[in-house]
């Protein structure tokens, strides 16, 4: 496992990195003619999604003083 340290303002930039990220996954993905790159695509959505959440939810651990701990715990 690797752990990332990121200060408030680098770790809200991710979050808006993949908000921005996934919706034009989404469009490739619809506009995709082969079907090996659409899974690969697809993949990678699941992937960015996932990353997402855990993003989102160490925002909000951290918001309401819980803590990493339990930010990580509830990420998996």
């Amino acid at each position: 496992m690797i752990t990332l340290h990121l200060d408030e303002h680098e770790h809200q930039e991710v979050i808006e990195l993949l908000e921005r990220e996934i919706p034009n996954l989404r469009h490739e993905i619809h506009h995709t003619d082969d079907h090996d790159y659409r899974e690969f695509l697809k993949a990678r959505e699941r992937l960015l999604e996932k990353l997402l959440a855990t993003a989102k939810a160490q925002t909000a651990a951290t918001a309401s003083g819980t803590g990493e701990a339990e930010a990580h715990a509830s990420s998996l």
